[in-house]
């Protein structure tokens, strides 16, 4: 059990460095300067906050991708929604707290840092719904194999 949960966590974890270095890439892609100095200041001022925001993200998707281990315990790996909760519980309350955040901002909509953090947080919990179904049906295999 322990091979699997660690497969399974070590994948996260790729995707998650994999989704980090993509985020830093629209980062870098979309940065402007303008003409003048304040908006030369403003565009400094949003590269910064999207430099915090990708190490935010980061250090958000090393402790959700943590939260595997916690299969490991027998009555949560055997309870589905403790189990669920250990793969998508909390990246999905995180996505639901950016979503709202950038819907009450209507003038976050036009392609801001609050968007593009929360598109590249809900790709992330769409990866790991995923991977929560792959671990179950792997865990239902090793069960039937075992005779439980």
């Amino acid at each position: 059990m322990k091979k699997i949960i660690f497969k399974f966590w070590i994948i996260n974890v790729l995707v998650s460095v994999l989704l980090f270095f993509s985020y830093r890439i629209y980062i870098n892609e979309t940065t402007s300067d303008g003409p003048n100095l304040f908006e030369k200041f403003a565009a400094i001022l949003e590269i910064l906050l999207n430099v915090w925001f990708s190490f935010a993200y980061l250090l958000l998707m090393a402790v959700c991708s943590l939260a595997f281990f916690l299969n490991l315990i027998d009555a949560v790996r055997n309870n589905f929604y403790l189990s669920l909760v250990t793969f998508i519980g909390m990246p999905s309350v995180f996505v639901i707290c950016l979503t709202v955040r950038v819907l009450l901002d209507i003038y976050s909509y036009d392609g801001s840092v609050l968007t593009a953090f929360a598109v590249f947080a809900a790709v992330y919990l769409f990866f790991s719904a995923m991977q929560f179904l792959m671990f179950r049906r792997k865990i239902r295999v090793a069960e039937i194999k075992v005779g439980v």
